[in-house]
């Protein structure tokens, strides 16, 4: 899941809840034509980094769009500029690569997701970082990690280019420290969002984005607003005024839970059937590619079920049984 941690304690999980609205940035970022219809798949977003110690991390996302489920995407979320991220989303890129590797008797392909980073925070001088991996034998792999500035994005320009799942981080743009001393400013930014309230709402009337989708970002947007305003108290009152005491995350969850009430039971035991068999093959695969790899079983099952882990070493004992040709 995309996850925006603000002071630790704000987590934005529009990814999970609204994946669709995904599909415009990826064709932003990596110059893609998939339509909102294409079906976004989500994957483990959990990886063991080894740095002395055993440490888990979770990436800010995996995942894929369309048919293709080995073109796997990983977009990064960044405060600011600093030269952490591109050592992190390299990390975040060989873990993805190692759990979706494929080996064939002598051969083993990884395959990197292609990778990104929004940045929150920028300067006209933060762009795209390139990558250069070398091998032992001295060739050289490189390739580009483009960025998404909320630095270049009017709220215009996010909804004309209907970057919906940008729209929360749009709060990032705003100078709150000179705000919080302008009651002009604040009046200005209570007008854009109560004006952005209004397209939203005939955005769902058109069809365009759904009600739990609109309900969506708009707790995104308090969360993020409600965070970012916390020093500024002046700032603080204003965004409650427009954004604030509307409990949006329950009105979301209720949408979500009536949504699903009207689900037939025969769909939604369909639909958990296909998951979990989904969710059990991407399990085996990667618990497989782990113990060929020679990742410790304790490290795997603190992971996964003895259950997946006993069914996997099996399929590995299987395939090493097998006759190899000549």
């Amino acid at each position: 899941m995309l996850r925006l941690r603000l002071n630790g304690n704000v987590d934005g999980t529009l990814l999970t809840d609204c994946s669709r609205l995904i599909i415009p940035v990826v064709n932003v970022l990596f110059d893609g034509n998939y339509g909102l219809d294409d079906e976004v798949n989500l994957f483990q977003n959990e990886s063991f980094i080894t740095a002395g110690n055993d440490e888990k991390r979770i990436t800010d996302s995996n995942f894929s769009v369309g048919p293709n489920i080995h073109q796997r995407y990983h977009i990064e979320c960044q405060c600011k500029p600093d030269g952490s991220v591109i050592v992190r989303v390299f990390e975040y890129a060989t873990q993805i690569a190692i759990s979706t590797a494929v080996s064939d008797t002598d051969n083993t392909s990884f395959n990197l997701p292609k990778s990104g980073i929004l940045y929150l925070h920028s300067t006209k001088n933060t762009k795209e970082h390139t990558i250069t991996v070398v091998a032992p034998n001295g060739k050289k792999l490189s390739y580009a990690v483009p960025v998404i500035r909320m630095y270049d994005y009017s709220l215009e320009k996010l909804i004309d280019k209907r970057l919906w799942f940008l729209i929360p981080f749009y709060f990032f743009n705003f100078n709150l420290e000179e705000m919080d001393s302008s009651e002009e400013m604040i009046q200005e930014m209570q007008k854009t969002y109560r004006d952005l309230w209004d397209k939203m709402d005939s955005f769902v009337d058109d069809g365009v984005i759904t009600e739990f989708e609109k309900a969506a970002i708009k707790a995104m947007c308090d969360k993020v607003a409600e965070a970012l305003s916390n020093k500024y108290r002046n700032v603080q009152k204003g965004v409650e005024t427009v954004m604030g005491g509307q409990v949006l995350d329950y009105e979301a969850k209720r949408i979500a839970r009536e949504a699903a009430e009207k689900a037939t039971k025969e769909a939604e035991k369909a639909s958990k059937e296909a998951v979990e068999e989904n969710t059990k093959k991407r399990d085996l695969e990667a618990v497989k590619n782990m113990i060929l790899f020679g990742v410790p079983e304790e490290k795997i099952l603190s992971k996964y079920p003895k259950s997946i882990y006993d069914e996997a070493l099996k399929l590995v004992e299987q395939e090493n049984s097998e006759p190899k040709e000549m």
